[in-house]
């Protein structure tokens, strides 16, 4: 039985703090991770720009982790004929709905509603076998019983349906000692960073101090495991990446070089 969820997103501090990132207040333009999340999404393999394609065109989409809705909307602008979005926090959903109520023109509401990954079902419910798409960012990583979740995602989709998602990468949760953080060493007489990896093979709880806030915690578990608990659970694996930024990325973010080192996502498509 999975323990009872952190709901971080929801203190106050966590939340003010969380509000200042680019990815906060810029949305999906400011994720670096999201154009191959997007394509992802279109299964689209070409150099083609987005607008040249519209494949969410009467797509029913759940959105796991919905947190601001900025998927949701994008969702919607490119052509999904239905959209629920999903976040345990009250806080998030709350945000969502404040800028849903600032579009000026929508085709429809979208279904924004709390609800905890830990508990939430679909299997024995009226939206068994009804999405054609369950999209979730950064989420999964607060999830104890992961393949619990798959199980009740696969439930949900159509035949021929499909799951993308995002992870904080699992060499950036798996340290436990001195904690997540880069470490100096010296080489040729100058400062290295370098990512002080232990404990990778050992899954489970880690407590990390974040945007200010000690004790936030995250579910480590390795890449094999977020596949194979995919592959049991019925899924076919479609895509994989080890997300760190490109060299054209770190030209126009220098401040991106060290992440060069070391994946900072884990981004995963997989269907029916």
């Amino acid at each position: 039985m999975p323990s009872e969820a952190q709901n971080i997103y929801d203190h106050p501090e966590f939340f003010s703090a969380y509000s200042t990132l680019p990815r906060s207040q810029g949305g999906l333009s400011s994720a670096p991770e999201w154009p191959v999340l997007q394509k992802m999404v279109l299964q689209d393999s070409t150099q083609a720009p987005s607008s040249e394609i519209s494949k969410l065109n009467g797509k029913r989409v759940l959105d796991l982790g919905c947190g601001y809705g900025w998927f949701s909307r994008w969702a919607r602008d490119n052509g999904a004929s239905h959209i629920r979005g999903i976040d345990l926090s009250e806080k998030m959903i709350s945000r969502a709905k404040e800028f849903e109520d600032s579009v000026q023109t929508k085709a429809f509401e979208i279904g924004f509603g709390t609800g905890d990954l830990d508990k939430i079902t679909f299997g024995d419910s009226l939206e068994k076998g009804t999405y054609d798409l369950v999209y979730s960012s950064l989420t999964f990583h607060y999830v104890e019983d992961l393949s619990r979740l798959y199980r009740e995602i696969f439930a949900s989709l159509k035949q021929g349906g499909r799951l993308v998602f995002s992870v904080e990468h699992p060499i950036c949760s798996a340290p436990t000692v001195p904690g997540p953080d880069w470490i100096s060493v010296q080489e040729g007489g100058q400062d290295k960073k370098v990512w002080p990896l232990d404990s990778y093979s050992e899954e489970g709880w880690r407590y990390t101090s974040w945007l200010g806030i000690s004790g936030v915690k995250k579910y480590h578990r390795t890449v094999e495991t977020y596949i194979t608990l995919l592959l049991e659970n019925g899924f076919k694996l479609t895509g994989m990446k080890d997300w760190v930024p490109s060299k054209e990325d770190v030209a126009e973010h220098p401040e991106w070089a060290d992440e060069r080192h070391r994946p900072y996502f884990l981004l995963i498509s997989a269907e029916l």
